[in-house]
């Protein structure tokens, strides 16, 4: 009984969880917005720095599952997650959470951890 119980308030926890990231996403989403504007009307920098093709990668707005895969905390650790753990931290299958990350990898937001079985991602540290 008491097994049950627990299996049910984790079933719960888990979903709330999930809930929970979509929310941060579109948060971060809707109040992008007006940074865009702020950006828009500040004066530009007197000498802007030539962009590397991985800055302008960056640029690319990013879709609600890719920022809630960003949103995950284990992302920031040094072991990083493995495309199963996003999977089930966001209810998504394994092979779409595959391809949010190589792809949140080639936008150079996050990078693979090295030497690592199951395949692992964690963010990539920014410069400049």
């Amino acid at each position: 009984m008491a097994r049950e119980r627990d299996a049910a308030v984790a079933d719960a926890l888990d979903e709330a969880a999930r809930v929970l990231v979509r929310l941060a996403a579109r948060l971060r989403a809707v109040h992008d917005g007006p940074r865009a504007a702020d950006r828009v009307a500040a004066p530009p920098p007197a000498a802007p720095a030539p962009e590397t093709p991985a800055r302008q990668r960056r640029r690319q707005p990013l879709g609600e599952r890719q920022q809630a895969v960003l949103a995950l905390g284990g992302l920031a650790t040094e072991t990083g997650l493995a495309a199963g753990d996003v999977a089930q931290a966001l209810g998504y299958t394994a092979p779409n959470a595959t391809n949010i990350l190589k792809r949140l990898e080639e936008l150079s937001y996050l990078s693979r951890v090295p030497g690592e079985r199951p395949l692992r991602w964690r963010r990539r540290e920014v410069s400049g």
